[in-house]
C-alpha cells in the first residue's frame, strides 16, 4: 500500500486508544479526529486486515473486548423501536396452545407484549414478566423461581434450573448480549448461560433468537449457545449484512424487520 493510503501511526495509536473505551461509531471516530468518514473506514479496514479490530454496521471495537453488561433499568431507552419491531415479528410466528420458553432481557419482553390475547404458556426466568401480562386472561405465564438478580431482573440458581427441567417446551425464544458468526451466541452473566442452554435443550421445536443490531458480530464474555442450535434469527436493517450471510451460512434462518 502507498504511503498516501496507509494510515499514519500517531492516527493509528489515537484509534487503537479510543476503541479501548469500547466500541465507537464510525461517525464519531471522524468528527473527534476531524477527518472523513471514508478515511476513518480506510483506516479500520487496516486495522481489521491486522486481526486488531473487528467491523460491525456503523463501527468498529477491538478485537477480543467483551462488551460490558448493560443495566435493566437503561435497555427499554436502548433501540427501542427495533426492539419493538422484533417483538412483533416473533410474535407473529408463535401459534396458539404453544409452550414458551422466554429468557431474561428486553426484547423478549417486547415479544411477550405483542403476545398479548395469545392463548399460550410461557415459561420464564425474566423476572420482569409479570407486569407485561397484567389482565390477559389468555396467557398463562410461569416463573421458574429462584435468585433474583436485579442488574438484568432474571431468575437464575438451582431452583429455576429444577423447574425448566420438568417441563418441555414447542418453542423458545432467546435474547442475548451478542450473537456471531464466530462465536455463536454470548452472554455477559454467567448464570444465566445454563439457563439459556437448559432452555435449548428441553424446546422440541424451533428456537428463536432475538436482537437488534447493534447484537450482531458482538462477542461477550461467556458462551451460551452455539448457532446449530438456533432456527431463526431475527434482527432489524442496521445489523451488518456481512456478519448476517456469515450466519446464514451455518444454516440459520434470518429474518429481518421492515420498519
Amino acid at each position: 500500500m502507498s504511503g498516501f493510503g496507509r494510515i499514519t501511526s500517531q492516527r493509528r495509536q489515537r484509534l487503537l486508544n479510543r476503541l479501548e473505551q469500547g466500541p465507537t461509531r464510525v461517525v464519531d471516530l471522524a468528527e473527534e479526529f476531524d477527518v472523513s468518514e471514508i478515511t476513518v473506514r480506510r483506516d479500520l479496514d487496516e486495522l481489521v486486515e491486522e486481526g486488531l479490530v473487528e467491523r460491525f454496521h456503523g463501527g468498529a471495537r477491538l478485537v477480543g473486548v467483551p462488551v460490558p453488561e448493560t443495566s435493566f433499568a437503561e435497555k427499554p431507552r436502548l433501540h427501542a423501536d427495533e426492539k419493538e419491531s422484533i417483538g412483533k415479528m416473533v410474535a407473529g410466528l408463535i401459534g396458539n396452545d404453544e409452550t414458551v420458553f422466554l429468557n431474561a432481557g428486553s426484547t423478549t419482553l417486547s415479544v411477550l407484549r405483542h403476545m398479548h390475547g395469545h392463548r399460550v404458556r410461557v415459561v420464564t426466568n425474566n423476572a420482569a414478566a409479570p407486569m407485561e401480562v397484567k389482565g390477559d386472561a389468555n396467557l398463562e405465564l410461569i416463573l421458574v423461581g429462584g435468585l433474583y438478580r436485579p442488574k438484568s431482573s432474571s431468575l437464575y440458581g438451582d431452583l429455576a434450573v429444577m423447574t425448566l427441567s420438568q417441563i418441555h417446551a414447542s418453542c423458545c425464544v432467546l435474547g442475548t448480549n451478542g450473537v456471531s458468526a464466530r462465536t455463536g451466541l454470548t452472554s455477559s452473566v454467567y448464570g444465566e448461560t445454563v439457563i439459556n442452554r437448559l432452555m435449548v435443550e428441553r424446546c422440541q421445536g424451533k428456537v428463536i433468537v432475538v436482537a437488534d443490531g447493534s447484537k450482531i458480530g458482538v462477542t461477550s464474555s461467556f458462551a451460551c449457545v452455539p448457532l446449530d442450535k438456533v432456527s431463526i434469527l431475527v434482527t432489524d436493517r442496521s445489523a451488518s449484512p456481512d456478519e448476517l450471510a456469515a450466519i446464514r451460512a451455518l444454516g440459520v434462518q434470518v429474518m429481518i424487520c421492515d420498519d
